[in-house]
């Protein structure tokens, strides 16, 4: 008998054939999908509980490839300005006031804000520096709420001599051997937490973050030995900042691009999730795809921090794994995915001028076994098929705002949100039913508190004058 069986829905399956079954079925039993089906060869399957969809749409649980979690307390603190501006002058600043509370309320919010919006797994990058007790307080909100977590643990070494001296190379609070001890010590400790958590590393070799001396040449090669002998994704913003600051001092330093540098130092692997991706020339979108890397785009957030688009046609002829991802909320202001989905295909058509090349279909791809595939968890996760995990997201389409939809798929990307979701599973256990979080409790208790500690930070960090401003003076064509 299946422990979950769920009925009458328009199953999107997102498989190797791309199946779409109008009435449908999904049988769940622990974890897993045990088997698909029409409505007509249903027969007497029996379950301990049984959900009637009543033609809702079902397709897998999005996965968001990239995403800040800590972000998820500061959104719409950004505004107005380039990205190299906002990290030094926003970002960084409201990073330093953290405390391991503040990272749980934010594991929390950002765990829910998830769950609501019909994502089920996301990468979360790891930008600040963390030790063990840090990272604790970051996985045991999301394992409570009940999403799914790829965490990329920072390596971080000053280069000595620095690699800019545009900024001051300030020494890293460890040396390289407790680092690397460190990491190794937190990958044992959360891997399989919950059935939930996946471990990987973020190491920077971005454009902005080497001229701020972040990465030393030492720390990536051994930071690329251990993902290739522990299996580990690599994540990292490629190709992320203004092209003519950081995007052109890092070429005019180099003599390269970004991948360009990596090749050099012998450190291009599979284990790569380059983020981003915008301003690469072909050649390097070609090393990636050759060395079985994987690539994530974030196109709301380029546009937020005005930094540009991904070239979506030239990634697809390059023929590596794309995913989708929100970036942090901080340089987006939401998680939504069915936004992001939009958004990528509305833009990347006017970009590209041809109305053929970002479909419903594609941007669908992207975010659910696309993004699977880039953060190296499609043997899992991404699709509705027989022995993967049972991570799947119900929408109801039948809201004043997505009728008449006529066509579901185009529908979902058009004219849907993504708190359209009624009911999620994520690892077999229904963790939203009807609009409600069914496994945690304290979800208003989580909202305020994260209010209250979201403004004290701001306000620790010098810039309550900045965020908490009625109207801009000057702001608009009526400013």
């Amino acid at each position: 008998m299946a422990s979950l069986l769920l009925t009458n829905g328009y199953v999107v399956t997102v498989d190797a054939e791309r199946r779409v079954i109008e009435r449908g079925w999904i049988a769940v039993e622990g974890n897993s999908i045990a088997a698909i089906g029409a409505m007509s060869e249903l027969g007497e399957h029996s379950a301990a509980e049984t959900i009637d969809l009543g033609g809702k749409l079902v397709l897998p649980g999005f996965v968001n490839g990239h995403n800040h979690h800590w972000g998820s307390l500061f959104k719409n603190t950004g505004e107005g300005l380039l990205l190299e501006d906002w990290l030094a002058q926003v970002a960084l600043p409201l990073g330093a006031q953290l405390g391991d509370a503040d990272l749980e309320v934010a594991g929390y919010l950002g765990a829910i804000e998830q769950i609501r919006t019909g994502t089920t797994c996301s990468l979360n990058h790891v930008i600040l520096t963390h030790d063990a007790d840090s990272i604790e307080a970051m996985v045991r909100p999301v394992v409570e709420v009940g999403v799914r977590q790829l965490v990329t643990k920072e390596l971080r070494e000053t280069p000595d001599p620095p690699f800019s001296d545009r900024h001051p190379a300030v020494p890293h609070v460890r040396d390289r051997e407790r680092e690397l001890a460190l990491a190794a010590e937190v990958i044992d400790r959360f891997d399989g937490r919950g059935g939930l958590i996946h471990m990987g590393l973020a190491i920077e070799t971005g454009a902005n973050w080497m001229l701020h001396n972040t990465s030393s040449e030492e720390i990536i090669a051994a930071g690329v030995e251990l993902a290739e002998r522990r299996g580990l994704k690599i994540t990292n913003h490629c190709s992320s900042t203004t092209p003519w600051l950081s995007v052109a001092e890092f070429e005019r330093q180099t003599g390269g691009g970004e991948i360009d540098y990596l090749d050099r130092l012998g450190a291009l692997s599979d284990r790569w999730v380059f983020a981003h991706v915008l301003h690469l020339k072909r050649r390097e979108l070609d090393q990636i795809a050759g060395c079985g890397a994987s690539v994530v785009v974030n196109p709301v957030s380029n546009a937020y921090s005005c930094v540009g688009l991904p070239p979506m046609r030239a990634l697809f002829e390059a023929g590596m794994p794309i995913g989708l991802g929100s970036d942090g909320t901080y340089v987006n202001c939401s998680p939504d995915m069915v936004e992001q989905m939009k958004f990528a295909a509305l833009t990347g058509n006017a970009t590209h001028f041809d109305p053929t090349l970002m479909t419903a279909e594609r941007v669908i791809e992207m975010a659910t076994i696309g993004s699977a595939t880039a953060i190296g968890l499609d043997h899992l996760i991404g699709s509705l098929e027989v022995g993967k995990r049972a991570d799947l997201a119900v929408f109801d389409l039948s809201r004043a705002h997505a009728t008449v939809g006529n066509r579901p798929i185009a529908a979902l990307v058009f004219s849907a949100h993504g708190t359209d979701v009624d009911t999620v599973v994520v690892d077999g256990e229904v963790v939203l039913r009807d609009g409600r979080l069914v496994r945690f409790a304290d979800e208003r208790a989580v909202l305020a508190e994260a209010r209250v500690r979201a403004r004290e930070a701001i306000e620790r960090a010098g810039l309550d004058r900045r965020v908490f401003v009625p109207w801009r003076v000057g702001a608009g064509a009526g400013g």
